[in-house]
């Protein structure tokens, strides 16, 4: 029984020393089945290692242009944005205005937030200044309702200077007293959107163009009357048109001076008080527009 053993273990053994080699004529080396199924298992288990950590690479990547996706998608995150509280979105904001207006006050609204979108898009505003448009879209007309006393109290309260008129006419007050009242409630610091909403009502002589945007967006909202409307747009666009607009192309400087022009025709005509800055306004918008066009020949 030993000697039947011994002489199958060594068969065994010969077996396994010559499935190392294939033949002689060949002279190439071959290992066992099991040795290259094992060889085979350690390379694969290299490859896909190899494979997990490119794709680990690759998620990082992925992940990297989501953050900046969302970075640049500031309509929805404003965490990167200057001077506005981390998590403070369009729609926070919304929800902030519409329980201190009318339905029909907020529906306006509503119509100023996308004619300014409309007009950052043409204008060809990045990210983040059509953020701040849409954040003062928002809030132009958050004290809007108050009445013309408590908007004159109010705006003492907050530091206001007034002039003569502004006391008589408190009305003209709603954009500086929202300005500092969301400054206060809302911690947003952001000077031009702070600027854009006090400037709403009567434009000033400073103006940037998120201002401007803002100006025109509440001229232009879908409740305008259209002889108030289309000039403003055939302005903005060379005489195109609201439907033929080119983007990067249109004259918001042009389109200040006639609305400023309509506004002064209609106070005008109802006989109300004028303020001083609304001549200012558009005398500083028609220079703008006349030496533009020396320039043009």
């Amino acid at each position: 029984m030993k000697s039947k053993k011994t002489l199958v273990k060594k068969v065994k053994k010969v077996a396994g020393k010559s499935a190392i080699y294939k033949s002689k004529a060949s002279g190439k080396k071959t290992a066992p089945t099991s040795a290259k199924k094992s060889s085979m298992k350690k390379g694969s288990v290299k490859k896909s290692s190899v494979k997990k950590v490119t794709a680990k690479k690759s998620t990082t990547k992925k992940n990297t242009a989501k953050k900046g996706s969302t970075n640049q998608a500031i309509g929805k995150k404003a965490s990167v944005i200057k001077g506005v509280p981390e998590g403070l979105t369009l729609a926070k904001v919304a929800k902030w205005v519409e329980p201190r207006i009318s339905k029909k006050r907020f529906a306006h609204v509503q119509g100023v937030v996308a004619v300014g979108q409309e007009l950052s898009r043409l204008y060809g505003l990045n990210q983040a200044e059509r953020f701040y448009v849409g954040l003062a879209c928002w809030l132009h007309d958050s004290c809007k309702e108050m009445k013309d006393y408590e908007l004159v109290e109010k705006a003492r309260d907050l530091g206001i200077e007034l002039t003569e008129i502004e006391k008589s006419s408190g009305h003209l007050l709603h954009g500086p007293v929202a300005a500092r009242l969301v400054k206060k409630e809302l911690k947003i610091s952001n000077k031009a959107v702070l600027a854009a909403m006090a400037q709403h009502t009567l434009g000033a002589t400073n103006m940037t163009e998120i201002a401007k945007i803002v100006y025109l967006a509440d001229c232009l909202e879908a409740s305008r009357p259209d002889d108030f409307t289309q000039p403003i747009w055939a302005a903005l666009t060379s005489g195109r048109g609201r439907a033929q607009a080119v983007k990067g192309s249109i004259d918001v400087d042009k389109a200040m001076l006639v609305a400023c022009d309509l506004s002064l025709e209609h106070l005008l005509k109802s006989r109300r008080p004028i303020h001083p800055l609304t001549v200012d306004v558009r005398n500083h918008f028609l220079g703008i527009v006349r030496a533009a066009e020396k320039l043009a020949g």
